[in-house]
């Protein structure tokens, strides 16, 4: 790799925030507040957790959650375990969800407990490893197999991993359709485009230090046309919604 070139990553996004702008506020979730240090803690646990379950760089991890918290660290965990993130759209019926799984080879799926209903009828058929409920306070759904996501974290460290990738082509995301015109298509996001549509959005928007942005945009969508990256490069505020449920 010549010295005068840096593979693009929002990952580094995370690393700057974290280290510039360390006790400003990232997220507001209700009554909780979380730093950006807090915040890149947090991902590095997650990601070491995803390492420490058997994803392995290039394994695709399932998300299907509201915009939640834990959503948004996942936009930063998967990459940072070299993993790619799969975030499912909630709104879609048991059997797509299902397809899209099988579709892109998801080793794992983190799915909040209040969408038990969306995966029960498919969970057996499921082609992953494990599944992972989301604030699931004291067990995973009833009748249902997994483990708690709290039991996932603890499964990782502190220890650091680079903020860094070899290969900005390397694919970050997939993102599916909703599948209006047949079944869910799937299009891959790499490191480099990620990167520089965030810086895009915060020049089309005029994201600026006075921002605080209200998570109604479904991170599901097109990895929320990239806002939860965008957001971090300029550290700012991430507020996510009244309700986990909300559209």
């Amino acid at each position: 790799m010549p010295v005068h070139i840096t593979p693009l990553s929002p990952l580094a996004f995370l690393e700057r925030s974290r280290s510039v702008f360390a006790h400003a506020t990232a997220v507001v979730d209700g009554d909780r507040r979380i730093t950006y240090r807090e915040l890149a803690a947090e991902v590095t646990r997650v990601a070491r957790a995803l390492r420490a379950s058997g994803v392995a760089p290039g394994d695709r991890v399932a998300y299907l959650c509201p915009n939640t918290p834990t959503l948004l660290v996942a936009h930063f965990a998967v990459p940072l375990a070299g993993a790619v993130l799969v975030a499912v759209n909630t709104r879609l019926s048991p059997q797509e969800v299902l397809a899209i799984c099988a579709h892109a080879g998801a080793r794992m799926i983190v799915a909040d407990a209040e969408l038990a209903p969306t995966l029960a009828p498919v969970i057996a058929d499921l082609p992953v490893d494990e599944v992972v409920w989301d604030d699931a306070a004291l067990a995973p759904p009833e009748g249902l197999p997994g483990i708690r996501y709290a039991d996932l974290v603890a499964r990782g460290s502190d220890e650091p991993l680079p903020w860094v990738v070899d290969d900005e082509d390397a694919t970050i995301a997939i993102n599916y359709t909703s599948g209006t015109t047949g079944a869910p298509k799937g299009v891959m996001y790499t490191h480099r485009g990620a990167y520089l549509n965030s810086l895009g959005e915060n020049l089309t928007a005029g994201h600026g230090q006075d921002t605080v942005y209200l998570w109604t945009l479904p991170m599901v969508h097109c990895n929320g046309w990239c806002h939860p990256w965008a957001i971090v490069a300029l550290a700012l505020i991430n507020i996510s919604e009244p309700t986990s449920q909300a559209a």
